[in-house]
């Protein structure tokens, strides 16, 4: 999993509420990022894109996780600016799908707990989970089951069916 903050370990992100973002005193604020691509605003998210450069934050992964929820709310422009990322940028070389799986599996916890500007909303966080599951997240990453368990430890039980419909039970 990858940790934005800092290094800041995989639960203890969870456990402060943010779990796509890289948390408090980014710029731009993740969840203004997130509201923009949720409008269809994606010149504006290529706009604060473009400004955070530079900075620690994987800017490929970040664009994917945006134009993937530009996506989920309807504006089919960010499906062809996916494939451009998939074909122009670091993602290239995501053969093993370790990036996209990793994006899909944060977007789905944080659609399933309504956070990181994002609505609760299980129907796209099944959707995520899948694709998750479908990049072999996160049996390529060292403890991956500790890092599910981690995910589980922290939803109400309702967002645990959920989750346990694509992952499976303890």
């Amino acid at each position: 999993m990858t940790t934005p903050d800092g290094g800041a370990p995989f639960h203890d992100r969870y456990q402060r509420d943010y779990i796509v973002s890289p948390g408090p005193g980014c710029t731009p604020s993740f969840q203004e990022s997130v509201r923009l691509a949720r409008h269809g605003e994606l010149e504006a998210v290529f706009s604060l894109l473009a400004d955070s450069e530079g900075k620690d934050e994987d800017l490929d992964e970040l664009a994917y996780k945006l134009f993937c929820v530009a996506s989920d709310f309807g504006h089919e422009e960010a499906a062809d600016l996916i494939d451009d990322l998939l074909e122009a940028s670091s993602l290239r070389y995501d053969d093993d799908r370790f990036v996209q799986g990793n994006a899909h599996f944060e977007l789905a916890l944080a659609y399933l707990r309504g956070s990181d500007g994002l609505p609760a909303d299980p129907g796209k966080a099944r959707e995520h989970l899948g694709t998750a599951r479908d990049c072999h997240w996160p049996w390529g990453v060292d403890d991956g089951e500790t890092l599910l368990a981690a995910a589980r430890a922290i939803l109400s039980p309702p967002q645990r069916v959920v989750f346990d419909g694509i992952y499976g039970a303890d």
